[in-house]
């Protein structure tokens, strides 16, 4: 819903919009757009880092396990649960960001949408 916004501030501002008030608008929630993609990005990447990271932790784990080295599996299966815990902080970081970037995107096209109204009414 966020990008039908920004989608019909754009146009409404290419298409009929006079004021540079339109067009600032319609900059402002494509520039937020790209930032809130950028963040959640971000936040992703981080995760999937910090998941691969749990991942190799367990397989370590399973390796000592089979080996016999129960204290070392202990340790890397400790090390593996930290870093989940971290992993899903990083995923709770990705959610966080993609929502305030959900409702900064849409503040900024409904101002946008607003001030190509004002345009197109002054018409």
């Amino acid at each position: 819903m966020q990008f039908r916004h920004i989608m019909i501030a754009i146009a409404l501002a290419a298409v009929g919009a006079c004021s540079d008030n339109s067009q600032q608008a319609a900059q402002d929630a494509a520039a937020k757009a790209k930032a809130a993609t950028e963040a959640a990005k971000t936040a992703a990447q981080k995760t999937a880092q910090q998941a691969e990271q749990v991942a190799a932790q367990t397989k370590q784990a399973a390796a000592e396990v089979k080996a016999g080295t129960m204290d070392a599996a202990a340790k890397t299966a400790q090390g593996a649960a930290q870093a989940g815990e971290a992993t899903v902080k990083a995923g709770q970081e990705a959610v966080d960001a993609a929502k305030q970037g959900a409702k900064d995107v849409k503040e900024a096209a409904d101002k946008a949408v607003d001030e190509a109204k004002k345009d197109a009414g002054g018409h």
